[in-house]
């Protein structure tokens, strides 16, 4: 018994099985390496980021876009305060937006000072609205309305470049230190934008919007806004959202007016397409919302 065990362990290990045994690990080697050479096919090489300054305008003009807007937010508090040569005075406004039928609406509310509690800015595709708790019916402004200090409707809902301007120029700036800029003459799409002319000043490194030139209809320079601190929120799906945080008016025709926002609140919330209506939004009412 013992000697036929002996000769099933000398049979097992014979040459046979030996080649069987070689044959098997080789082809298990040659399924891996065809595995590994598939996986690596399918994983195609990303493409590095287009450098700032290779981009075309209409990049340029998304890319300060998406770093100045959150998308991640429907609703932001901002505090306003707006300095001149007498007096500093400051505002809390309740910022909202939504978009109804393809077609953007936003709207301002102040929540501070108590004497401007419940005045409403609505803008809608087919105009600016001032609506206010003593006022039976909306009336109707220019977009260049001055909200608070020199903040504008416009500026303060939001200028978006890639919407409302095609480019004019372009042109490559140096600041005295030494900062590369690329400088974008932009002239608006049609009337309907507040700011016929501006001037964007774009970081050549970073691609971020460093200060927009905005002009008045006579072609004199009337603001300058700085996007003075940029932030970034965490949106559902765990990407980080940029903003700009703090961005600083100064006005250009009235020495020593500089007006500051700061947004110091944000939040996603289902908004109800009644709250961008200006009929609905008529005397006390405005006031409850």
């Amino acid at each position: 018994m013992q000697l036929k065990r002996e000769n099933e362990r000398e049979a097992m290990s014979g040459p046979h099985t030996r080649l069987w045994l070689t044959g098997f690990l080789l082809s298990v080697g040659l399924i891996l390496m065809l595995s590994a050479s598939a996986m690596a096919q399918d994983q195609e090489p990303s493409e590095p980021p287009v450098a700032v300054a290779e981009r075309s305008d209409a990049e340029l003009l998304q890319a300060v876009d998406d770093a100045r807007f959150t998308e991640s937010a429907s609703s932001i508090t901002i505090l306003v305060v707006a300095e001149t040569p007498d007096k500093i005075s400051e505002a809390t406004l309740r910022l909202r937006f939504k978009t109804i039928s393809d077609q953007d609406y936003g709207r301002i509310e102040f929540l501070a000072p108590e004497e401007l509690a419940g005045q409403i800015y609505l803008t809608t595709p087919d105009a600016t609205f001032f609506i206010g708790p003593d006022l039976d019916f909306p009336l109707k402004v220019q977009p260049t309305n001055a909200v608070f200090g020199d903040a504008a409707v416009a500026q303060t809902s939001g200028i978006r470049f890639s919407d409302e301007y095609t480019v004019a120029e372009r042109r490559i700036a140096v600041t005295e230190d030494g900062l590369e800029l690329i400088e974008l003459d932009l002239q608006a799409v049609d009337f309907t934008v507040a700011f016929q002319l501006a001037t964007v000043r774009i970081d050549a490194a970073s691609g971020r919007a460093i200060s927009t030139i905005l002009y008045a209809i006579s072609g004199l320079p009337f603001y300058e806004v700085f996007y003075e601190i940029y932030d970034s929120l965490t949106a559902e799906d765990g990407t980080e959202d940029e903003y700009a945080r703090v961005q600083r008016i100064v006005n250009l025709l009235l020495v020593g007016n500089v007006t500051t926002t700061e947004i110091i609140e944000a939040s996603a919330e289902e908004l109800a397409d009644e709250l961008f209506d200006p009929d609905l939004l008529v005397g006390m009412s405005a006031a409850t919302e």
